[in-house]
């Protein structure tokens, strides 16, 4: 070997080290990297009343499993914190801007799809929104506003809202109580303003408590 071959082969080996060092920090790196878990995609959910589910679907929301192959599957159970809803989401408690807050005050004024007026009224301990947000943990006004777009209460007086996913898988159910007469069944509440009583109550099904989700999903 020539003085001029010798003096490239320490060149070589350096090269040859460098090439081999950084392969194995490239390997060492991959299973790191393919084991960092992905950013999960918000699931995207909306409100439908019961009524334009079953014209969207063909199927009662009761069911487990509809014919589109979507999979009805409730909400994961979260912490209470109505605090949390948006603002725009929320009823003003003060409707009447200055008022003494009394029980029949309408906190949103809405009619169904027959013209039908359902006020949900401010209510108290016994009735309307005030008896609901808190106990149950539906403080969104949304679920109302899909709910009344329905042709009138279902056979059990009800109107119902549905949160679904981009599958039309129902992910919850909301029902509300209402009244379409000026006073209650017991006797004991009467409309000043001669309107019917409106929401008496409002719930998930299945729940005591909705889970948080209900209050963030707006109708689009």
């Amino acid at each position: 070997m020539t003085m001029k071959h010798r003096q490239r082969v320490p060149g070589l080996r350096r090269l040859v080290s460098a090439t081999v060092a950084a392969l194995t920090l490239t390997l060492a790196a991959a299973p790191n990297a393919m084991a960092a878990p992905a950013t999960p995609q918000e699931e995207t959910l909306q409100w439908v009343s019961a009524e334009d589910y079953l014209a969207m679907t063909g199927a009662s929301p009761d069911r487990g499993k509809l014919d589109n192959g979507a999979v009805s599957k409730p909400l994961p159970e979260e912490g209470v914190a109505p605090d949390g809803t948006p603002a725009s989401l929320r009823p003003r408690l003060d409707p009447g801007g200055g008022n003494d807050g009394k029980w029949w005050s309408v906190v949103w004024s809405g009619r169904d799809r027959n013209g039908t007026y359902v006020p949900l009224r401010l209510g108290n301990s016994d009735l309307g929104y005030l008896h609901y947000n808190v106990r149950h943990n539906l403080v969104s006004l949304e679920p109302w506003k899909a709910a009344l777009n329905s042709h009138g209460p279902n056979a059990q007086g009800n109107y119902v809202a549905l949160l679904v996913d981009r599958n039309l898988g129902v992910r919850e159910t909301v029902i509300f109580g209402v009244q379409l007469s000026t006073r209650t069944q017991d006797g004991r509440y009467t409309s000043p303003d001669g309107a019917y009583i409106g929401v008496i109550t409002g719930y998930c099904k299945g729940k005591n408590k909705c889970p948080d989700a209900v209050n963030r999903v707006k109708v689009s």
